[in-house]
């Protein structure tokens, strides 16, 4: 399958993979890209380097948050939920990659068929044991968020609950945990997409920080690799066991430390 680009065609070679939320966020006055991140990226494309949005949001959320940026900014693709991308197709536009995402979205209800019997049962004996902050379960997600100090209970208990299928992970950030189908990731997901713009793994610089970055953040997919130094553990163990980059600073500031840190060594 090629790219299409339309009138944004670029020929990329060299790419910086984004998580958003803790990663590259601001949240007031409106959700958003940080400025000294917007910045940096604009420094990335003046020298013939591209970027994608990589997060669990809702794809309609991060094309809202890519469409606040000027056009020559907006990244090349949203790759979102561990398993859609959509193409940056011009004015604006962000088109769906077909088939791909229709097979990712089949593997989804297969096993919402299988998991979504028991999701009742499921909720009783979570929102029992556990202090609920908030929780989303319908024909697309089965998530909770509880306590930072129960998170670690709460994944072991849905971790069980799974246990007898498969195909089914459990997944999360800082505040959530989630169950998707074993064959989503966001490496994954950046791999495809590599694949298909013809862009090599060994270019791409990828930074974030919560759980469910740490497939992208393992050096299975790219040595050049950082977080942010408020990561949680579990991602802080990941970059530091595969030689990545630390940042002495948190959130999006650390992030465009990350990112400096590594642009020189692939000279862009």
């Amino acid at each position: 399958m090629q790219l299409r680009r339309g009138d944004m065609d670029r020929n990329i070679t060299r790419l910086i993979a984004l998580d958003f939320d803790g990663t590259s966020a601001v949240y007031e006055p409106r959700m958003a890209l940080h400025p000294g991140i917007v910045d940096v990226l604009a420094q990335v494309r003046g020298s013939g380097g591209g970027w994608v949005l990589n997060s669990d949001r809702y794809t309609d959320t991060l094309l809202a948050i890519a469409r606040l940026l000027p056009a020559d900014l907006q990244p090349e693709a949203v790759l979102s939920a561990q398993r859609f991308i959509h193409l940056r197709a011009g004015n604006g536009l962000f088109e769906p990659l077909q088939p791909w995402n229709e097979s990712r979205m089949e593997l989804h209800r297969s096993l919402w068929r299988e998991l979504s019997p028991r999701f009742e049962e499921w909720q009783r004996a979570i929102e029992a044991d556990f202090t609920v902050r908030d929780c989303v379960v319908n024909d697309l997600v089965f998530a909770y968020m509880v306590p930072a100090a129960q998170n670690a209970q709460l994944r072991e208990r849905m971790r069980a609950c799974i246990r007898p299928w498969p195909h089914a992970q459990l997944s999360g950030n800082h505040e959530w945990s989630f169950i998707l189908h074993a064959d989503f990731s966001k490496a994954g997901l950046l791999e495809h997409y590599c694949a298909v713009s013809g862009i090599a793994p060994e270019k791409i610089i990828a930074v974030g920080d919560g759980f469910n970055d740490i497939t992208m953040l393992d050096a299975s997919l790219t040595p050049h690799v950082g977080c942010p130094a408020d990561a949680c553990p579990e991602v802080l163990a990941a970059v530091g066991n595969g030689g990545g980059y630390i940042a002495g600073r948190g959130g999006p500031e650390g992030t465009i430390d990350v990112i400096r840190f590594y642009r020189g060594r692939l000279g862009f």
